[in-house]
C-alpha cells in the first residue's frame, strides 16, 4: 500500500486532496519520493506561504528526474512565487544549496534559521558560487553576487522561542544535535489550535561537538502535533555506539600503516573534518594513537568552517566527548580539542596536487584529511584519480553517507580502484560517523519527547522508498492511528 504513484495517480490524488475543505497544504519540490537531497517543502496555510529549506540536488540519479529534467534547474517561479519566508533547517548543501537562485529570479523572502544556522550560511553558500563559477556556464546555478543578495535577507533567530512567519502563524527552531546550529521546526497556526512539526535531518542523541539532541530535551515544547513531516535517511541502519566507531577508526589506521601506506579520509567539510580531528587530538593525549606521524589537513573550506565556529566561541561547544558527557572541564580545554600535533594545513590546489605525489608512497606515518566526502568534489578528487590512489596498500576510508550517482558510492562498491587494469588503494567504508538519527528504536526515542497524542498525519520524506516503507511499518506497528502518507515530488498535501 506504500508503492510508490504513477504520473496519473499522483495527478489524482493532488486533485482530490486540493478539494478537500482545509486551510494547510504541504508541498514536497525535493527531499522526497525516493530522495535523499533536495529537501525543500512549501507550505501554504490560508494566504500565508513559506518553505522549510530549500536545497541542492546531488548525485546524478537524484539531480535528474527519471523523465530527464534537471531538478537543480526547476524555475523558482515554480517554488517561490508568494513565499513570504523561508525557514532553514541547517547548512547541509542539500538543505540550503538553492536558496541563492530565489534571490537571483528576484523574489525576496525572509530567511529564518537559528543564530548558528545563520552565521554559518555564508561561508557555505560562497563556497557553492565558487563550485558554480567553476563550471561551464550552462551548468551554473547562480554566483556569489546572487549569495550577497541572499545574505542581506538572512535573519538569525533563537533557539526556542517564536517568530512570526504569517498571520497568527508561528515557527520556534528546535535544536536536534544534527550538526552545528541543527533544528527542527515547530510551526503553529494560532488561528486553527493545528501544529505542524518538520523534523528536519534529525540529530543523534549523544552527537560529537553540538552534544547531541539530549542537551536540549529540557526545552521541547509539549504542544501536541497535528502534522508530522519526518526525515527516514538511516532508519534501516541502526546505531553504533562512540567506542566502537573509534575502535574500527584506530584498527583501519593501523591496518593501513602495518601494510606499509596511510589512510584517506574523504569528509565534509562542516561537521565532519572537525570531528575527525577531535577524535585524533584526544587519541593521541590518551595514548590511543602516537605523537610521532603526520596529520595533514587539506580541506580549506573546513578550516575557514572551524574557524568561524571558533571565533563564535566556547559557548556552541558541547563539553561531551563520545560518552562522557563532561569531559571537557574547562572553556579552555574545549577549545583546544582540535590542536593537533605535527599538523600541516594545504591552502593552495598546486600544493594539494604535489602532496598527492608525496604521499603515494610516503615512507613515514601520517593520515590524510581532504574536503570532498563523496569524491567528487574538494580536494579528495586529487588523491582518488592522483598517484596516492594508485598505491594498493594506501586506503581510502569513506565515512559519510554516499549518493547514489556519485564518484563515492560507485567506489565503495569495490575492494580497491581500478586504473588502467591495476590495482590501487584499498576502499574502505566506515561506519558510525552519520549525524543522522539511527533504527527504530533511537527515531522514536526522538519523537516520543514530543506530544503526538493528536497525531493525525505523518508525511515520511527523506530517504530510499525501502527506508520509508519501514518507518510507515514501524509508525502502524506502534499503534499510531495518524494517516501516514509518503510523499512524492510536486503532491500537495492537505493536513
Amino acid at each position: 500500500s506504500y508503492k510508490s504513484f504513477n504520473d496519473d495517480n499522483l495527478k489524482l490524488m493532488t486533485k482530490i486532496e486540493s478539494s478537500k475543505r482545509n486551510n494547510t497544504t504541504i508541498e514536497s519540490f525535493g527531499g522526497t519520493g525516493g530522495c535523499v537531497t533536495g529537501s525543500c517543502h512549501r507550505v501554504t496555510i490560508n494566504n500565508d506561504k513559506f518553505l522549510v529549506d530549500l536545497g541542492m540536488y546531488q548525485g546524478k540519479f537524484e539531480e535528474r528526474s527519471k523523465q530527464g529534467i534537471r531538478r537543480n534547474f526547476q524555475p523558482m517561479k515554480d517554488v517561490a512565487n508568494g513565499v513570504k519566508s523561508v525557514l532553514e533547517t541547517h547548512v547541509h548543501i542539500d538543505h540550503v544549496g538553492r536558496l541563492p537562485m530565489i534571490f537571483k529570479d528576484g523574489f525576496t523572502p525572509t530567511v529564518l534559521a537559528s543564530e548558528l544556522t545563520a552565521e554559518l550560511m555564508e561561508p557555505v553558500l560562497l563556497n557553492s558560487a565558487e563550485i558554480q563559477e567553476n563550471k561551464p556556464p550552462q551548468e551554473r546555478l547562480y554566483d556569489k553576487w546572487d549569495v550577497d543578495k541572499t545574505l542581506r535577507h538572512v535573519k538569525g533567530v533563537k533557539p526556542f522561542k517564536m517568530v512570526e512567519i504569517g498571520k497568527n502563524i508561528t515557527a520556534e527552531f528546535i535544536l536536534n544535535g544534527h550538526i552545528f546550529g541543527g533544528s527542527s521546526i515547530f510551526v503553529r497556526n494560532h488561528s486553527s489550535g493545528k501544529n505542524i512539526f518538520f523534523t528536519g535531518d534529525m540529530g543523534k542523541p549523544y552527537q560529537s561537538l553540538c552534544g547531541g539532541y539530549k542537551e536540549y530535551v529540557d526545552r521541547f515544547p509539549k504542544d501536541p502535533i497535528n502534522a508530522l513531516m519526518i526525515e527516514s535517511t538511516n532508519f534501516e541502519r541502526q546505531p553504533i555506539s562512540f567506542e566502537e566507531k573509534k575502535r574500527k577508526f584506530l584498527e583501519e589506521i593501523y591496518k593501513t600503516w602495518e601494510g606499509g601506506g596511510n589512510p584517506l579520509f574523504p569528509t565534509l567539510s562542516l561537521h565532519r573534518t572537525p570531528e575527525l580531528m577531535e577524535l585524533i587530538c584526544n587519541c593521541q593525549k590518551s595514548g590511543e594513537l602516537p605523537n610521532d606521524f603526520e596529520i595533514i589537513i587539506d580541506a580549506p573550506y573546513a578550516m575557514k568552517l572551524l574557524n568561524k565556529t571558533k571565533d563564535l566561541g566556547p559557548k556552541y561547544l558541547s563539553r561531551r566527548f563520545g560518552d562522557d558527557p563532561s569531559f571537557y572541564k574547562t572553556d579552555e580545554s574545549s577549545m583546544a580539542r582540535f590542536d593537533l600535533e605535527n599538523l600541516t594545513i594545504i591552502e593552495s590546489h598546486q600544493t594539494s596536487l604535489l602532496n598527492d605525489k608525496e604521499m603515494a608512497r610516503y615512507p613515514g606515518k601520517a593520515i590524510i584529511i581532504a574536503s570532498g566526502g563523496m569524491g567528487e568534489f574538494g580536494r579528495s578528487v586529487n588523491y582518488i584519480h592522483g598517484d596516492f590512489g594508485k598505491n594498493p596498500k594506501n586506503v581510502i576510508l569513506f565515512n559519510c553517507y554516499q549518493v547514489p550517482g556519485t564518484e563515492g558510492c560507485e567506489l565503495t562498491q569495490r575492494e580497491n580502484i581500478i586504473r588502467n587494469k591495476k590495482t590501487g588503494a584499498r576502499i574502505a567504508k566506515l561506519e558510525g560517523f552519520t549525524s543522522h538519527i539511527s533504527g527504530p528504536d533511537e527515531t522514536f526515542e526522538f519523537l516520543n519527547r514530543f506530544n503526538l497524542n493528536e497525531l493525525e498525519t505523518v508525511i515520511i520524506t527523506h530517504g530510499k522508498d525501502s527506508s520509508r516503507i519501514a518507518m510507515a511499518d514501524e509508525f502502524k506497528r506502534r499503534g499510531y492511528g495518524a494517516k501516514i502518507i509518503l510523499s512524492q515530488i510536486n503532491q500537495a498535501i492537505n493536513c
